[in-house]
């Protein structure tokens, strides 16, 4: 189901590169449009910026260098009247706009009206300086295009629409000025129409390189977030961090205090033998799901399943107060009875057991590999377990002391315990015991 879901993203992204033919270069998704333009103003915001600073230090480095060749005083009148009040202030402004919230979403029209706008007064510039060559008029636009695609990093068809202002306005001043001989005209619409196709077509690649990079982005997006969910029903969540973080070291951690749930599902082996494979995988899964709620619930960890047994833990990867009550609340429901049912109809039947006390959790292993608790607390637990009768979980003394003022228990009882021999123990008792609970719980001992 994974793998097919991965393929149908990978045919929808490459369904959209292939929308891309043409010259506007726009997604047909809206959504995706948007989310594209979003992007890359946060990533254009520092060259936009940039842009404008480098653009005020040009002008004023251009307006020191060249005054010495500007031999009419009505020249030089001119250039600082230009240079001065109108060109370096709507930088000025331009870049204080960027800290707007406006800014955002007309960035790109802002970022081209400046720089249609500042071709138009240059012309007007150029045209009125008579001490400089005609040169210094287009090679003048052929920079300020430059800009709009190298810097301000406009979108493909904004750059065709600079250059075409360029040329619209330099081209009449060109014709028009007798002081322009034929051969420097012919030069200067070289330049600037060679000059445009070729900024125009730059632009266009890069455009398409950059859509082209979204899309493979946001598709290696998807499949980390989906390796992530994978990784998430294998391993929790704190665990999954500390391995991005870490460095392929083994991850081992020691708990001093945590409950340990086990529960196993009673007879499981006789229905097997009187049930169809799929029915009963069905029954055990459906078992198991809704003991994944209840964890989910009470805030323990699932740790594993062996066989017919379900493990979870409260209070690993990550400690909690209350651990034994989120254990012992967590036995309660399952005692208060099962949603679920054999195929033969008969209802199940399950026992439990819980210790609380210190634990080693960590990630072993190299392939399937998962994570685990080891200790004293998991083996007792387990044992509870197995030790229970049907329809009842065990719970070690530790626990029961941990929440004997919000849950009832039966009387202490030792029990041989493999390894560890006679054990004290305590019966977990339901919610709502029959009379003859109510008599067992009323003649219970302190613990």
């Amino acid at each position: 189901m994974i793998e097919s879901t991965a393929a149908e993203d990978r045919t929808d992204g490459w369904s959209v590169r292939q929308r891309l033919a043409g010259l506007r270069l726009r997604f047909r998704d809206p959504a995706l449009e948007k989310a594209f333009r979003e992007d890359r103003f946060k990533l254009n915001l520092g060259n936009v910026r940039f842009a404008f600073l480098a653009g005020i230090c040009l002008w004023i480095g251009w307006g020191i260098l060249l005054r010495r060749y500007m031999l009419a005083l009505q020249d030089l009148r001119l250039d600082a009247t230009i240079r001065i009040g109108v060109f370096i202030p709507m930088l000025v402004l331009g870049y204080a706009f960027t800290y707007t919230r406006v800014f955002g979403r007309v960035w790109e029209w802002a970022c081209f009206v400046v720089g249609a706008l500042t071709i138009v007064i240059w012309v007007y510039y150029a045209s009125h300086i008579f001490t400089l060559p005609a040169e210094y008029g287009y090679v003048g636009v052929i920079l300020i295009t430059a800009f709009s695609y190298t810097l301000l990093r406009l979108r493909f068809m904004l750059v065709v629409l600079t250059a075409l202002v360029g040329i619209a306005v330099y081209f009449p001043y060109a014709v028009t000025a007798r002081y322009i001989v034929d051969v420097s005209v012919v030069l200067a619409m070289l330049y600037l129409f060679s000059f445009a196709a070729l900024g125009a077509l730059a632009a266009y690649w890069m455009e398409r390189v950059e859509r082209q990079l979204f899309i493979r982005q946001r598709e290696l997006d998807e499949e980390r977030r989906r390796s992530d969910l994978l990784l998430l029903n294998i391993l929790p969540q704190a665990v999954v961090e500390q391995l991005k973080t870490s460095s392929g070291e083994r991850i081992a951690e020691a708990f001093d205090d945590v409950s340990v749930i086990f529960v196993d599902a009673v007879g499981s082996t006789e229905q097997a033998a009187r049930s169809t494979p799929e029915e009963f995988a069905d029954a055990l899964d459906a078992l198991f799901r809704w003991f994944d709620e209840l964890t989910d619930r009470h805030g323990l960890e699932k740790i594993k399943t062996i066989g017919d047994a379900y493990m979870a833990v409260a209070g690993a990867p990550v400690p909690m107060d209350g651990h034994a009550q989120a254990a012992v609340a967590m036995a309660l429901e399952i005692l208060a009875g099962s949603r679920v049912r054999w195929p033969s109809g008969d209802e199940i039947t399950v026992r439990g057991g819980i210790a609380t006390g210190p634990v080693v959790a960590g990630v072993i292993g190299e392939r399937k590999f998962a994570y685990d608790v080891w200790g004293d607390t998991v083996n007792l637990a387990s044992r509870l377990q197995e030790a229970g009768e049907p329809g009842q979980v065990l719970v070690s003394q530790r626990t029961a002391a941990d929440v004997a003022d919000r849950s009832g228990f039966g009387p202490a009882q030792m029990i041989d315990i493999k390894g560890k021999g006679a054990t004290p123990v305590r019966v977990l008792l339901p919610p709502h015991p029959s009379s003859e609970d109510g008599e067992r719980a009323s003649e219970a001992e302190p613990s």
